[in-house]
This record gives C-alpha cells, sequence and structure tokens, in this order.
C-alpha cells in the first residue's frame, strides 16, 4: 500500500507528461507541420467529442487542451469555445463523455505548472459548472450522474497532493484546488442550495490549514462569495469563521469588511469584534495586520513559528478592502471618514509598522501600503493628509538618504510613487507639497533624502495651485523651516527657479501663470525685500538673473520678465543723474508693453526693446558699471523707433548690433539669450553698414592682439605678449628682464580679471555666469603676492638678509665681515637659480595669457555665429538680398580660422542658407532689384575669387555651396550668361594651372546644371 501511494502522484505526473512532451517536440515546427495545420482545420469548425475517440480525434483533443493552455490570452479563449461548443453545445455529449473530459483532462489539467494552463482550464470549468448546476441546471436533466457533490469529489480526487511528491508538485496540486474551488464560485451556482457553500466552505477551510503560503488565497474566495450571498448566509459563515478562529488574522480582517460594507445591518458575531476598524478594534487589528506583507512560502506549517526577515512584494488583498470602505465612507461623510482614517492609519500603520521595534520586513510592507493609500486615493485628500504620518517619514527620509540603508530601494520607489500620483493628478500636489515640507517632513527634503522629489512635483504646478503652492513654500517666520536663515533661503530660491521653468500653459485664460508668479517672488526677494539680509541678497540675484535667463528662451513667457522688473519697488532720486536715468527706463519699459501702441510691424521690435529695457535695469539693481552708456543708447534706440530721428545718423539697426555685441561680449547666460531674442525681433530692419558691423569681428585673430581689437584693451603690453617667442629665452638676470617680469605681473592681473568672459557653448551650467567680478580679481592678486613673498624669501635665504619690516623677527648676527670672494660667487649662482626660477613662472603666464585670449575670441566668434545664423535663418527664407552679405566673411572665417568647431558651424551655416533660399524661389522675381542682381554678380566674382585661397575639401564645398546660392538667384533673374562666363573663366585658369581648386567645385556646378535642365525639360512637357 505504501508503494502504490507513493507511486500515485508519479503516475499523475507521468499521465501529463507525454503532452508536454509533444508540446516541447512540436513547437519548433508549428511553422510546417502538418499537426498544426491540421488542428487548426478542427478550430476552425467545433465538433462534438466522442465517448470513444479515433487516434485522429485524440489528437484533435490534445491540440485543442494544447492551446486552452497557451500564454496567448486570444488563443485560449479561441480554445476554450470550441471545447464548451464541443461538450455542450446542440444536445450535448453523452454523460460518459463530459465525465471523461471533468475527470481527465479539466480538473485534472488545473495542477498543471504548463504556461498559462490554470487559467485556460479554469476558463471551461467555470463556465460548464454554470451550465450544469446554474439556470440551466443540466445535472438535474441530462447528466443526473454529475451531482453537485460527485463533481465537488472529482476536484478533490484530481488536486488532492497525496502524501509523496517533490515540493513543486505538491504546490501545483494545491493552486490547482484553489483554482478549482474559485471556478465554483465565479460560476455563481453556490447558494441556491445552502449545502453547496456549506461543502465549498469546509473544503477552503481544510485547504487554509494545508499551508500557510495559502490562507490569504482562500481568504480572497470567501470575499468573493460574500458578495454573491444573501445576509442570513453571510451571518452564518462569520459566526462560523470566528469559531474557527479566523476573524483574527488578515483574511478575517478583510471578509469582515467585505461583509460590513455589502450588509451593513447584519448580525455579527460577538467576538472578537464586531468591526475591525471601529476604534475599540484599533488596540489588537495592528497585532494582526502587521504580519499581512510576510512571505509565508516557505513556512512547513500555520502553527510553527513564523520566519522574521521575509517579505513579499505583493500587497495583500485587505488593504484594498480597507482603501474601498474608506473611500465609501468619505463620500458620505467625509469629516467623518477623515477622522477614522487618521486613527486608523496613526495606530495601526504608523504605530504598527514604523515604529522603533517593526522589523525590516515590516517597513517594506508599511511602504507598500503608503503608496497603494496614495494610488487609490483618488479626489479623497483626507486620506493623502493622513498617510504622511511621522514614524513613515521618519523612516522614509532616512531609508532615502543614503544607498546602503536595508531599505533605500523601498523608500525610494515610494518616492517616485509620489511623483508619478502628481503626474497622474496635479491637483493633489497643493496637499503633497505640505506633507512634505511641513507637518511630518522638512523644509528643505531633497537636500535630506539626496533626491529630486520637490523638484520633480514642482514641475506640474498649475495655475490654479501657484497661489497655494507659494504659500507653502514662503513662510513668515524662517526659523519655522528648521533651518538656518541661509539655508532658508537657498532652498526657497531654487523651489522659485524650478517654479520659473515651468512652461506657461497657452489654454490658460485666467491670467494667472506659473513662471510668472513665481519670477515675481524671486525678484522682490533679490531686489526689494529688506528683510532679506544683505550676505544672501547676492546668491539670490544671482539665481534670479539665471531664472531670466530661462525666461527669455520662452518668448511666450518674455512679459512675465518684464513685469518681474516692473515690481522691483526701490527708491530712486530723480535728481540723481543715474537714478533719473533708471526712472525715465521705467517709464520706457512700461510705454513698449502697452498693447494699445503696437502695430503690426512694430510688435516684435516694441517687445525687443522693452526687454532690452528690462535687462538694463537689472543690470543698475545688479550695480553694473556700464549702465548708463547702455542707457543711453537704448533712449536713441527708442527714439529712431519712435520715428523721432529717424533721418538722423545711422539708424537703429547700428545702435542694436553695437548694444548686442556688447551683451554677447559677457559672461553669462541672460545676456547671451536676450541678444538672441532681440536680434531676431530686428533682422528686418538690419541695414548693409550692421551687417558689416556684425561680421568684422569674424576676422580678428583670434590671439591677445585679436582680443585687444575687439575689446579696445588699452593695455600695450596685451600686444607685445604677442611678439615673437624668442623673447621667452632672454638671459635671466638683468634688469630688463626683471622689468618684463614685472610687467607680467600686470598683464596677469588684467587677463585673469577678465578670465570669466570665457563662456562655454554649452549653455547648461551657464546659470551661475553672471558672478562678481571682484572675485575674480582677487584670485590672481594673491598669487602674485604670494609669489612675491616667495622671492622675498629665497633672496633672504641666499643673501643671509632680511627685509626692513622684518627686523623684529631677524636674529642678531655677530659676525658683519664682509663675505669672501668665494661666498659672492656662491650668492651669485643663488640669485642666478632664484631668477631663472622666477623667469619660467612668467614664461608660464605668459602661455596663459595668449591661450586665455584666444579662447576669449574664439567664444565671442561663436556667439556672434549664432547671431548671424538667426539672421540668414529668417531673411535667407525670404530672399532677401542682404542675406547674401554673410557669405563671404563666413568663407573667410573658415579659411582663416584655427579653430575646427568655428570651421564647422560656418559650414553649417552656409548649407542652411542655401536650403532657406531654395524654399524662397518664388519671391526671387519679386523682391531683388536690377542693383541689387548687379551687386550678386559682383558678389559671385568675390567668391569665386575666395575659392582657390584654400585647397582644403570642407573649404571648397562651402564655397561651392555659396556659388551655387548665389547663382540660382541670377539665373532666375536671366543672368544666366554671366553665371555661365563666371564659371568658365574660373574653370579656365583652374585649367591653365593659375589657380588651385578643388574638382568638387565645378563638380558641384555640372550637377546643378544637370538637375536645372531636367526640371525645364519637366516643365515644357508638361505644358505641352
Amino acid at each position: 500500500m505504501a508503494n502504490k501511494r507513493k507511486r500515485t502522484p508519479k503516475e499523475a505526473a507521468n499521465d501529463s507528461l507525454p503532452s508536454q512532451k509533444r508540446s516541447k517536440k512540436d513547437t519548433p515546427v508549428t511553422n510546417g507541420s502538418t499537426k498544426t495545420k491540421a488542428s487548426s482545420k478542427v478550430q476552425d469548425k467545433p465538433a462534438p467529442f466522442t465517448e470513444h475517440p479515433t487516434v485522429e480525434e485524440r489528437k484533435r483533443e490534445l491540440a485543442l487542451y494544447e492551446k486552452l493552455g497557451s500564454e496567448d490570452q486570444s488563443e485560449r479563449i479561441e480554445a476554450a469555445s470550441i471545447i464548451i461548443a464541443g461538450l455542450l453545445e446542440g444536445n450535448g455529449v453523452e454523460e460518459p463523455v463530459l465525465f471523461r473530459h471533468l475527470a481527465g483532462r479539466l480538473f485534472r489539467g488545473l495542477a498543471s505548472g504548463r504556461n498559462a494552463s490554470r487559467l485556460g482550464f479554469s476558463l471551461v470549468l467555470t463556465e460548464i459548472l454554470g451550465q450544469l448546476f446554474g439556470e440551466k441546471y443540466l445535472a438535474g436533466s441530462k447528466y443526473t450522474g454529475l451531482t453537485f457533490d460527485k463533481v465537488l469529489g472529482i476536484l478533490v480526487e484530481k488536486t488532492d497532493a497525496g502524501g509523496s511528491g517533490n515540493g513543486q508538485e505538491e504546490r501545483d496540486h494545491y493552486f490547482g484546488q484553489l483554482f478549482g474551488i474559485e471556478c465554483f464560485v465565479r460560476a455563481g451556482i453556490l447558494f441556491s442550495d445552502k449545502s453547496r457553500w456549506q461543502a465549498v466552505l469546509d473544503l477552503v477551510l481544510k485547504l487554509s490549514q494545508k499551508k500557510s503560503w495559502l490562507k490569504s488565497q482562500c481568504g480572497w474566495i470567501i470575499v468573493q462569495a460574500i458578495s454573491q450571498m444573501e445576509v442570513e448566509l453571510a451571518e452564518e459563515t462569520l459566526q462560523r469563521l470566528a469559531d474557527e478562529g479566523v476573524a483574527k488574522t488578515p483574511e478575517g480582517v478583510g471578509i469582515w469588511i467585505a461583509a460590513l460594507d455589502r450588509f451593513p445591518d447584519m448580525k455579527m458575531p460577538k467576538q472578537p469584534w464586531r468591526s475591525p476598524l471601529e476604534a475599540g478594534s484599533l488596540t489588537s487589528l495592528p497585532t494582526v495586520l502587521k504580519d499581512s506583507g510576510r512571505d509565508t512560502s516557505n513556512d512547513q506549517a500555520g502553527n510553527k513559528k513564523q520566519k522574521q526577515g521575509n517579505w513579499t512584494a505583493q500587497l495583500h488583498f485587505v488593504w484594498n478592502l480597507i482603501l474601498a470602505h474608506f473611500l465609501k465612507l468619505g463620500e458620505k461623510d467625509k469629516s467623518d471618514a477623515a477622522e477614522q482614517f487618521e486613527q486608523f492609519w496613526k495606530r495601526v500603520v504608523d504605530e504598527g509598522f514604523f515604529s522603533k521595534t517593526s522589523s525590516d520586513s515590516q517597513k517594506f510592507s508599511g511602504f507598500m501600503i503608503f503608496q497603494r493609500m496614495l494610488e487609490g486615493a483618488a479626489s479623497q485628500t483626507f486620506i493623502v493628509e493622513s498617510v504622511f504620518s511621522q514614524n513613515l517619514m521618519t523612516c522614509l527620509m532616512n531609508q532615502a538618504a543614503k544607498e546602503d540603508r536595508y531599505l533605500h530601494r523601498a523608500a525610494i520607489k515610494a518616492l517616485k510613487g509620489i511623483e508619478a500620483i502628481v503626474d497622474r493628478d496635479p491637483s493633489l500636489l497643493p496637499t503633497i507639497l505640505r506633507q512634505l515640507l511641513s507637518h511630518n517632513g522638512v523644509y528643505n527634503f531633497d537636500q535630506r533624502t539626496n533626491t529630486k522629489t520637490v523638484d520633480k512635483i514642482l514641475q506640474h504646478t498649475t495655475p490654479e495651485s501657484i497661489k497655494t503652492v507659494l504659500k507653502t513654500l514662503q513662510l513668515k517666520d524662517f526659523s519655522k523651516s528648521g533651518l538656518d536663515e541661509t539655508k532658508y533661503y537657498q532652498s526657497l530660491s531654487s523651489y522659485l527657479f524650478r517654479l520659473s521653468s515651468v512652461p506657461s500653459d497657452e489654454e490658460n485664460t485666467s491670467g494667472v501663470s506659473v513662471p510668472g508668479s513665481a519670477i515675481e517672488v524671486l525678484t522682490e526677494l533679490a531686489y526689494s525685500k529688506q528683510s532679506v539680509p544683505a550676505s544672501i541678497r547676492e546668491a539670490l540675484r544671482t539665481k534670479t538673473t539665471s531664472a531670466f535667463a530661462k525666461l527669455v528662451k520662452r518668448p511666450e513667457d518674455f512679459g512675465h520678465l518684464c513685469g518681474a522688473i516692473l515690481s522691483i519697488k526701490v527708491d530712486l532720486d530723480p535728481e540723481d543723474e543715474i537714478g533719473g536715468a533708471v526712472l525715465e527706463a521705467y517709464e520706457r519699459l512700461k510705454d513698449l508693453l502697452d498693447p494699445a501702441k503696437d502695430t503690426k510691424d512694430t510688435k516684435a521690435p516694441r517687445q525687443a526693446l522693452a526687454l532690452l529695457y528690462a535687462v538694463a535695469i537689472l543690470q543698475f539693481y545688479n550695480e553694473d558699471p556700464d549702465v548708463m552708456n547702455l542707457l543711453e543708447e537704448l533712449e536713441e534706440c527708442y527714439d529712431k523707433l519712435a520715428g523721432e530721428d529717424i533721418q538722423g545718423g545711422e539708424g537703429i539697426a547700428e545702435f542694436l548690433v553695437e548694444i548686442l555685441l556688447a551683451m554677447v561680449a559677457r559672461p553669462s547666460s541672460l545676456m547671451r539669450q536676450v541678444s538672441q531674442q532681440v536680434f531676431e525681433a530686428f533682422t528686418n530692419l538690419m541695414s548693409s553698414e550692421a551687417l558689416k558691423l556684425l561680421t568684422d569681428p569674424l576676422t580678428a585673430e583670434e590671439s591677445a592682439k585679436g582680443q585687444q581689437a575687439l575689446f579696445s584693451t588699452e593695455d600695450e603690453d596685451m600686444a607685445n605678449a604677442e611678439g615673437s617667442d624668442d623673447e621667452l629665452d632672454h638671459d635671466h638676470g638683468s634688469d630688463d628682464d626683471a622689468e618684463e617680469l614685472d610687467s607680467d605681473v600686470e598683464i596677469v592681473n588684467l587677463e585673469e580679471a577678465g578670465s570669466d568672459d570665457e563662456p562655454s557653448d554649452n549653455d547648461s551650467g551657464s546659470d551661475n555666469d553672471d558672478d562678481n567680478d571682484n572675485d575674480n580679481t582677487s584670485e590672481p592678486e594673491n598669487e602674485n603676492q604670494e609669489a612675491l613673498d616667495a622671492l622675498d624669501t629665497a633672496l633672504a635665504e641666499a643673501l643671509g638678509s632680511h627685509r626692513l619690516d622684518k627686523d623684529a623677527d631677524a636674529e642678531d648676527s655677530g659676525d658683519e665681515s664682509d663675505m669672501s670672494d668665494s661666498e659672492m660667487m656662491e650668492v651669485d649662482a643663488k640669485l642666478a637659480e632664484i631668477f631663472k626660477h622666477r623667469a619660467k613662472a612668467a614664461n608660464t603666464n605668459k602661455k596663459k595669457e595668449k591661450k586665455d585670449a584666444k579662447e576669449t575670441v574664439i567664444n565671442f566668434k561663436h556667439r556672434v555665429l549664432d547671431l548671424l545664423a538667426i539672421f540668414v535663418k529668417k531673411e535667407a527664407a525670404i530672399a532677401n538680398p542682404l542675406a547674401f552679405e554673410v557669405l563671404l566673411p563666413l568663407l573667410e572665417l573658415i579659411r582663416t580660422t584655427t579653430t575646427k568647431p568655428l570651421a564647422n558651424k560656418a559650414c553649417e551655416m552656409i548649407n542652411q542658407f542655401s536650403k532657406a533660399l531654395k524654399k524662397a524661389k518664388s519671391s526671387f522675381t519679386t523682391e531683388i532689384s536690377d542693383e541689387q542682381v548687379e551687386e550678386l554678380v559682383a558678389k559671385l566674382q568675390e567668391v569665386h575669387s575666395e575659392a582657390p585661397k584654400d585647397g582644403s575639401h570642407a573649404f571648397a564645398k562651402a564655397a561651392s555651396t555659396a556659388s551655387l546660392a548665389i547663382a540660382s538667384v541670377l539665373v532666375a533673374r536671366e543672368k544666366t550668361e554671366e553665371v555661365f562666363e563666371l564659371y568658365a573663366d574660373s574653370q579656365l585658369k583652374w585649367f591653365k594651372g593659375d589657380v588651385k581648386i578643388q574638382p568638387a567645385f565645378f563638380s558641384d556646378w555640372l550637377n546643378w546644371c544637370q538637375s536645372h535642365a531636367s526640371a525645364s525639360a519637366n516643365a515644357a512637357a508638361m505644358q505641352e
């Protein structure tokens, strides 16, 4: 008998092996096997199953049941429909056939762990059980031998794990029985006869005692059944569960909650509680629920001591029922629901899962509960307000702060859950932000947790919530933040900076703007609020300037910047020259922002000029020494734009170019962005003279001499620094050398003072470009002083003397006799060595100066090219003849620069010019006069003269592109002969060897001619 009992599960397993083996063999050949094709044909036409199937019919059954266990849901549903139709459609099969499928296939297949067999087989069983014992009640008419008890017995028999088999087989059988019981419940057949439910309940309770990890699954089955039964049966069921000791378990809590939600007035068992969520039950409830998230899959018996330290990532179903209960309660009485939930959360979760004595597994479960409550809270803010409790927040911040913390990943996942919830429902932002920064959180939450949680959720601020958000961020008393004053304002400015970066909502009609509101508060802190300490104000102004730079990038936020400037409240003396000029600038800014004075043609220039005035006022408050010059130039621009001085002197474009070139030379992201925005608005007003002013810097030498020419440096020694490198090898020790060294020290100071004028081409990281220049000059001065002190020390050691101001510290010397000749020679050698090292240090400074000067010129040229790129993009697209004047300066830059990125950018601009011009061909005949055409002919000649000056392929390609761009315009203006003659002349010179030009220059021309000829032929054919 023992042997038979041992063989029973093995035989059951072996019976299922053939199908698995066939599945493995058939899988690789499904794309061409005859079996697959045959099964497909059978499945297309469902046929009744027979009592004694043939070989082909068995193959058909096998293919169907294989497909029923497929991981593809559509295949499972298709196979289930065919099997159900084959068994019950029409008059249905005979009882022995149905019994064979129930016992030999369906119930037995529930114990299979192959693919998705349990899901597919459960689908068929649920339908068959519904027809056998449901409305049709086929068990009472056609299949009388298949009684409820017999069918339930088949389930128990086919899913009985027996007393043998390995752990996985046992697990499969238990899960099979679990799925089978669930089929009975889902079929809705248990409550027409009370005895059916009693039999199933007995089976469920018995199964739950087999393994502790089955308890939650069995509890969920009872919860599903509660929703189908009447109140009397529900009362009997709960009494039975109370007697069995199930009530004080996580599953029992879920069942009690489900029953009370369905039958609020039902009679409840006297023990252990009427409702687990009422105030009187909260004392014992934490103990019941604390282990609801523990992984009990390794427990051998439910009554054994539970292991600590194991937990599962799957949350117990009881928490979904608890959440649903409070949401339903909140719909009826929100205040009562809020009070009850706050008590429940504090007593059960905060003090139960996050107390100092809680295990890591309990805290892990607590984080999952926290996320589930937030995700399901929907619009019930009382839940959101309560879940950020004291112990939870402390644990969350501690675990998120360092990666080596045991629950770090769980804490980070919880924080990401907060971000996802605000992203899904931005209306929750004010509530969540208040919980993170105050109450049980900390004001510098991101710094405390080493995350960007607050930073990210602030991006979801809306015009409707901005007022509440700003109220949360701005504290009347900074001490309430728990930070010192400096750190408080640093955090506040960072939050406001993030808000100023939020894109404006174009559909917003309320007139309230998120970035506008934030930048006004930040500006007030930096420039108006007297309570802000002066030591912090400079940092706030730097942050404000960076925020302005980001705002300028978005034209739709232009008004916010100007509005923030106008909101600055500082007393100015109108009698003072500078104060009066700034007050006048305020009036000009208000006038330029008046929409009533805008016209179609002047709107963009007026806004651009307003932007310049705003920046000028900002520079005044930043104590820029050149602000008066800027205000005077802007006044002249304002007069010319208003037409008051339109005929006098140079035009507005020249003034603007001068202003913009001065702005782009500054190491400021704001100045760079403003210059580009303003220039874009004024491109249509550009003149030939203004364009020349803009392109002239491209010809400057990339050296200290070029820097002097560009920035009008008056230091003559700058030019000397570009002299022959032989200066570095002069004799060291002469008086001339000493003078030269002293001169170098001045150069170092000058260069270092301007070294911050080297901005990076990358805008990222340029937010702090507006640092105080005083810090930049102090460094080299300190370095110089240190070098001089070192020289004094070395000389003192060599000569055995000391400086006059060191008399008090010097030791008395009893020997004041003259030095001997040998001692004099030794001192001379030491002095020579000292000055030699001094000269080397000076040479190093010279090299650094040269490098810095070169980088300054290169960066300045990059910014000029950025402005020219805007001009090319806008004006070449409308075939403005003035746009062609940029081609030669760009070609000359490509040829002369020693910096590859500059050359590449210039080449790309010529390519963009050509592409934009092609889109504007329809404008050629209307916008270019005869005089301008002649100028273009001369321009083409200059390009052909420039082409032989550099033999590189990149330069030849750029010259060819520029030449063809001009040629296309001239050909359209019937200057074809002149173009061909010019190309022929250049090609002849190349042929004779008079000039050296890359062959690609002419091949591009031939390809262009071929393309033009084909287009002409096609046009002629279309006309015919």
